[in-house]
């Protein structure tokens, strides 16, 4: 095959671009991390990686606007340097046109902008699919090939809205209002990446109803807050007090009376509320607890969780003593107070639960189980298709086969406490580093469990026999592999050659494969043998899961990998279930008074959960290999 002739500038995207915050007649800072030292696609010449020994990138470049070479486009200048095997850019915004404030503005604004480089190439080779080459400190391969720039020029390196390569990502550290400015050094892309889907996370859960299906009158102000806290033009934590603002708002006048007749708000719960919000957890108060019950508690006036100790014992009866141990020590034995403090670390742990990843629901079926005994999940195979009948014809009996998985639920559990030394001191900080640990603990043993059930019994479950194993070297996660997997699942037949009409819908892979993974699920185009892009017929085709627990091999050993990938069915076709006893899928929270736990002077928390899995129907999942 004869090497393409690249006589043009190859136009590649960048990883990150920062703008930071000028100081007063200052020059805002922006920073590129403009190629990744990666194999990288570009429209109509596939994949291309340029060796950065090779590059010439001394000396000033500029920094334009869509590669527009005008005066007028220029949005600033900066120094390239490689460092990591990677090449970035760190210069000033210097440009005085329109561009340069667009992008200024633009960036304060949240957006998160991509860069290209502009390369003049002057000596290149084809490399062969699957060959190696060793080049930016990494070894690279392509199963297509690709083009190899062994030398080449840097011309430019310009700020676009989209970029053209999946497998980089982009960053954008503007100065918003509330937030620190990112620091000159070129930031981690992975921690961005994770930042951001956190802080989006926070967002959605901040804006979202704890009971109803909207906020009523006040959704579209909501609305209109989320979206500038997705933009960066609010913080998060502005936008939390702007939601308890609207929540306030809504609130109906207590009258301060806290009797227990019929309709009165518990005393409990309004200290429950108290505590919530003492210890920083004011929206979910707000969200669970509801507007009367904050609104009562904003009426206790809480300055310090002594505060809370006295009102336990004011709405039971009991006089304060005047000192600080007594008094903590006689709230810690009073109903109010060990009921709204097991209220509020509930309700803090549960949060931290439901908020924890759990790649697993996207595949895994869901059964309640009603003991600890072994139980039996059954897979009904009807054999054979309808028949036609005759008028007045009798139905024929079809044949059904089981298939039976066993499993069972097991319970795991923890105990936590709170002493009298932590009132005192006026810190309730558990509820944020243990609580919400906890919760977030629970969830991790169930995902563990989950993978656990799934590496150590992978050899017998996923087998060519099953029809649901793909070895070789077309296996690896690409276009062509996902294509094989996907073809494995919808010709899946039952014993008399009928189609079982199943359909993939998640793959799963590890952290190390989610690039690729991102690459073959979103990229518009594909390289072809012509080097000319072709459509992407497996865009969008399934959802994607990132799990890291498949390549954890200090934990599962050689059971782990960086290349295996899975591809599953939707959970009702279950190709693993999750059991939950009586169908309970949150962990239970038990409250320990002071009275209750002789061997420390603490209210402790017991916190268990109740569940087990298998695997269960081998002809909903595919397992690849992904190598040779």
């Amino acid at each position: 095959m004869n090497t393409p002739m690249v006589t043009e500038d190859l136009l590649l995207t960048a990883a990150e671009v920062e703008i930071e915050a000028a100081g007063k007649d200052a020059r805002p800072k922006i920073s590129v991390v403009a190629y990744t030292g990666r194999i990288m696609r570009v429209p109509g010449w596939g994949d291309i990686a340029i060796d950065l020994a090779g590059l010439e990138a001394g000396g000033q470049v500029p920094l334009l606007a869509d590669h527009n070479a005008s005066v007028g486009s220029v949005v600033g200048h900066g120094e390239p340097a490689v460092a990591n095997g990677r090449l970035v850019v760190a210069g000033v915004v210097s440009g005085a046109g329109e561009p340069a404030r667009h992008v200024v503005e633009m960036a304060k604004g949240g957006f998160q902008f991509q860069a290209s480089v502009g390369v003049a190439p002057t000596e290149h080779e084809r490399v062969k699919p699957n060959q190696s080459v060793e080049i930016n400190g990494r070894s690279l391969s392509s199963p297509s090939g690709f083009t190899l720039v062994r030398r080449g020029r840097l011309r430019e390196v310009s700020i676009t809205p989209v970029g053209a390569d999946a497998e980089t990502s982009v960053a954008i550290a503007a100065s918003r209002q509330g937030r620190p400015n990112m620091p000159s050094s070129i930031v981690d892309e992975n921690q961005i990446r994770a930042d951001e889907r956190d802080r989006l996370k926070q967002i959605e859960i901040t804006c979202t109803p704890c009971t109803g299906s909207d906020w009523g009158t006040a959704q579209k102000r909501v609305d209109d807050m989320k979206a500038k806290a997705i933009s960066g033009e609010m913080t998060v934590d502005e936008l939390r007090a702007n939601v308890l603002e609207v929540l306030r708002a809504s609130r109906p006048k207590y009258s301060g009376a806290f009797g227990s007749e019929s309709g009165s708000i518990p005393r409990s719960r309004i200290l429950e509320a108290a505590i919530l919000k003492r210890a920083g957890f004011a929206v979910l108060a707000e969200k669970a607890l509801g507007p009367a019950c904050m609104e009562a508690a904003d009426g206790l006036r809480v300055a310090h969780t002594l505060d809370l100790c006295r009102a336990a014992l004011h709405y039971e009866g009991v006089e304060a003593p005047t000192d600080r141990e007594g008094m903590v020590r006689a709230s810690l034995t009073t109903h109010t107070l060990a009921e709204a403090l097991g209220g509020a670390v509930n309700k803090v742990l549960l949060d931290g639960y439901q908020e924890s990843p759990a790649t697993w629901r996207s595949f895994a079926g869901v059964r309640s189980v009603p003991d600890f005994k072994t139980a039996t999940a059954i897979r009904p195979s009807f054999t054979g298709s309808l028949q036609q009948v005759a008028p007045g014809g009798e139905l024929k009996h079809g044949g059904a086969d089981e298939a039976t998985t066993q499993y069972k639920v097991d319970t795991f559990g923890k105990i936590f406490s709170i002493d009298r030394r932590d009132l005192i001191n006026d810190d309730l900080s558990l509820f944020d580093s243990v609580a919400r640990a906890m919760g977030q603990a629970a969830m991790r043993k169930l995902s563990d469990l989950v993978y656990d059930t799934l590496l150590t019994n992978a050899g017998a479950f996923f087998a060519a026999g099953n029809g649901n194993y793909i070895t070789g070297a077309d296996t690896n996660l690409s276009t062509d592999g996902l294509s094989k997997a996907i073809t494995a699942m919808f010709t899946q037949r039952d014993a008399e050659g009928n189609d079982l009409d199943l359909r993939p819908t998640r793959l799963v892979v590890p952290p190390e494969l989610q690039t690729v993974a991102r690459a073959v699920l979103e990229s518009e185009y594909i390289a072809a043998q012509t080097n000319l892009p072709t459509g992407n017929s497996l865009r969008n085709a399934v959802g994607l899961e990132v799990e890291p627990r498949l390549s954890n091999t200090k934990k599962y050993g050689t059971k782990a990998s960086t290349k295996h990938w899975y591809l599953f069915a939707a959970p009702a076709a279950s190709p693993i279930i999750v059991g939950f006893l009586n169908g309970q899928q949150t962990p239970t929270v038990e409250f320990f008074g002071l009275d209750q736990t002789v061997n420390k002077l603490a209210v402790s928390w017991r916190v268990y959960f109740d569940f087990g899995a298998a695997l269960c129907d081998p002809r909903a999942a595919v397992r690849s290999k992904g190598e040779a």
